[in-house]
């Protein structure tokens, strides 16, 4: 196999807990919506927030995933962050989920109120479990205890108080964020290396059928099962790093306009310069000989002459 580098093409935060409501709604309805509801937060400027909700409730969802869990899983290993806010049971059980995930545990920011962490909280299955386990092999940094007195709670007067939790937040998430590079040299065992690969593949030929893709992988030595291939290109899709589009008979896959996802080195090397005259060379085919592709195409990127 050539050796191959991946990378985010663009930075992505995974927010996960509580219920939520609409942005201008006054009254946050849990840790994460008050989360939500913060208009200028400097610790992840130019960072895309990505909720699995945003997600599971569209029709395409139960074609490429059987569970809410799996999906989330595969969205956590393309993330630069996952932050959860530890207050619901179903926050709970992606606690435990992913801190049996080395790749996640390794990025994850739990954000946990402090009547959970000490007094009765102290003895939970939390705690000593999922908890004790991420701050031994992750250290301080994985965890943030928030208390209810300097936040505010759901049901006291004047609720989760948004302007200290944004506050609060900001030196955690900047230690975190600084703390979770996510190493570039291709593991196939990855679900996040694999997407990142598709998108790269995609952004090298402008727009690709399913089968297509499935093809090049097997072309640069990686087996894809199907099943997993659309769970992959669903992930990708929901963090905006391509689109699909029907077009005449067929459906594309298009990246969209991003820095490049994966880089595929030769034997021979190709310069940034070849890299450009052949992604050109490509379009200009698809212009000739197949004009509904290159129509979409354009769409995206604009034409090529």
């Amino acid at each position: 196999m050539d050796k191959i580098h991946v990378q985010s093409p663009s930075a992505v935060v995974f927010l996960c807990g509580g219920p939520y409501s609409k942005i201008d709604e006054p009254v946050a309805l849990s840790l994460r919506d008050g989360f939500l509801k913060i208009l200028d937060n400097p610790a992840i400027k130019g960072k895309a927030i990505i909720q699995a909700e945003d997600i599971t409730k569209l029709h395409v969802f139960a074609d490429a995933y059987e569970d809410v869990l799996q999906f989330e899983t595969d969205l956590a290993e393309i993330s630069d962050l996952v932050l959860l806010f530890c207050e619901s049971e179903g926050s709970m059980a992606e606690l435990g989920a992913f801190c049996v995930i080395q790749e996640i545990a390794s990025r994850l920011l739990v954000v946990v109120r402090d009547r959970h962490w000490r007094g009765k909280g102290e003895t939970s299955f939390i705690r000593l479990g999922p908890l004790r386990s991420l701050e031994r092999k992750h250290g301080n940094t994985s965890i943030f205890v928030i208390d209810d007195a300097d936040v505010g709670d759901v049901s006291a007067p004047g609720g989760i108080k948004i302007g200290v939790l944004k506050d609060q937040l900001q030196a955690p998430l900047k230690l975190r964020l600084a703390t979770t590079r996510d190493p570039t040299t291709f593991n196939v065992d990855r679900p996040g290396h694999i997407i990142k690969l598709i998108v790269g593949l995609i952004q090298e030929y402008g727009a690709l059928t399913f089968n297509e893709i499935d093809e090049l992988l097997l072309t640069v030595g990686v087996y894809v099962p199907t099943s997993d291939l659309k769970r992959y290109l669903l992930c990708a899709e929901s963090v905006e790093w391509i689109v699909r589009r029907k077009k005449g008979l067929d459906e594309f896959f298009i990246a969209t306009p991003l820095p490049d996802a994966a880089v595929i080195t030769t034997k021979a090397g190709r310069s940034l310069h070849n890299k450009g005259r052949r992604r050109f060379a490509i379009r200009e085919h698809w212009k000739d000989y197949e004009p509904l592709r290159y129509s979409v195409i354009t769409q995206f990127y604009g034409s090529v002459a």
